[in-house]
């Protein structure tokens, strides 16, 4: 039975195919088949976590803290130096152009992954905009979350900063960054299910492999990883959760 390797929503979209050739070299690492799921909707990502078709997954924060927490999963990897940072758009030819620009109630875009709108929820407090003053409407993807922003469907967006990156410079052209987060703990993580718990000794040893090969240098910064990985230990990833809760409870 072939393993299940999925890729989230919010990786980099453009460079979907080196997340299937990070697969193939998984299978080669483990010498298991592994069958990589590229999902655009956060909702059927996490049918497939709690149906047990995910063994293998690159996690947002909240997802990992879920995981971890909820379903055992274990840590196995992070992209080195490379932080989880949000931001909150609004529509470039709009009259937003700071906070204090913002109206008393605000309608805003944002995919279903917590860790990014708890961050913005949290950027929005010095506008004195609280869960009260938010109508949320939830997009499967960042690429949905800017077009709603661009058709005036709502007056801000709540995007990944790595997601806005990697948007077009003609999209960005139509969104104004109102305010960006600096948080640098919070981040993507390699977890095994505990199905694959034996295998994950062999995935960190190709993963750091990967660091000393010239040959990788284009594949890891397609990854979103251009410093190459880093071990993640469980004490690592308990304090994310940790300051992911705190994030929840603002």
């Amino acid at each position: 039975m072939a393993r299940q390797f999925v890729i989230s929503p919010d990786v980099n979209v453009r460079n979907i195919t080196d997340w299937f050739i990070l697969n193939t070299k998984v299978q080669r690492m483990t010498g298991e088949a592994f069958h990589a799921t590229a999902y655009t909707d956060f909702a059927d990502l996490h049918t497939a976590y709690f149906d047990g078709l995910a063994d293998l997954v690159f996690a947002n924060a909240a997802d990992t803290a879920m995981l971890v927490r909820d379903h055992g999963y274990l840590p196995i990897a992070a992209a080195s130096g490379v932080s989880k940072e949000a931001l909150v758009v609004v529509s470039a030819d709009g009259s937003l152009y700071g906070l204090s620009d913002l109206p008393s109630q605000l309608t805003v875009a944002s995919t279903d992954a917590p860790d990014v709108e708890r961050i913005c929820r949290i950027l929005l407090e010095p506008a004195n905009l609280g869960p009260a003053d938010l109508t949320l409407q939830v997009k499967p993807n960042p690429v949905l979350v800017a077009k709603a922003v661009m058709r005036d469907e709502v007056q801000a967006g709540f995007l990944p900063q790595d997601a806005y990156d990697e948007l077009s410079d003609m999209v960005k052209d139509q969104l104004r960054v109102i305010i960006a987060s600096k948080i640098y703990v919070v981040r993507n993580s390699f977890l095994a299910s505990p199905a694959i718990a034996d295998k994950i000794d062999a995935i960190w040893a190709g993963l750091e492999s990967m660091n000393g090969d010239p040959g990788s240098a284009e594949l890891l910064a397609g990854l979103g990883a251009p410093n190459g990985w880093e071990r993640l230990s469980m004490e690592d990833t308990r304090f994310m959760i940790d300051l992911m809760d705190a994030l929840s409870q603002q």
